[in-house]
């Protein structure tokens, strides 16, 4: 965890953000919860409202469930820590500058959710990834990035809302 936490802090591309992610990182380390989710590409996304109900209940229950206080206590977290990849525009920059701008999306997340997190986030950053996957042809404008998120427990239930009211919109 110690090389995750200077990499995370290496990576972090200002140093205004960096002063913000640090105290997760050190002074509040136990109060942050890391969440490292990957899944099937082709995993059906029905299947993540209750995916992701079933952990944050995880959660919950064992912050009540545990034997000891000390247990109980290790679950109670404040924040979430998620690292994920998405693809970006390589021109995101310039199509800005521009007054009449392509409609394409800077940003592609590849798990929808990711987005959500990234709305209710504290901070977010991306960094560029050392070893970037092959693009499909689609993406060929597009370059693959790593994305840091913090986010505040207590708008778990939020989270939870906002992702099953996405998946009765598609």
């Amino acid at each position: 965890m110690k090389e995750f936490k200077e990499y995370l802090l290496q990576v972090c591309p200002d140093e205004g953000l960096r002063k913000r992610l640090k105290p997760f990182l050190e002074e509040q380390v136990s109060d942050v919860g890391l969440l490292v989710s990957q899944r099937f590409v082709n995993c059906p996304y029905q299947l993540v409202p209750p995916l992701y109900d079933a952990l944050f209940d995880e959660i919950s229950w064992a912050t009540e469930d545990e034997p000891t206080k000390e247990l109980q206590d290790f679950f109670s977290f404040k924040y979430y820590l998620l690292v994920t990849r998405i693809f970006e525009d390589k021109n995101a920059n310039q199509r800005k500058a521009k007054v009449n701008c392509d409609s394409s999306d800077p940003i592609i997340y590849m798990k929808p959710e990711d987005e959500i997190f990234q709305e209710l986030s504290l901070l977010s950053f991306t960094f560029r990834l050392h070893a970037e996957q092959l693009a499909p042809r689609e993406l060929k404008n597009y370059r693959e990035k790593g994305l840091v998120m913090v986010v505040r427990a207590d708008g778990v239930p939020k989270f939870r809302e906002k992702l099953k009211s996405l998946l009765t919109e598609s």
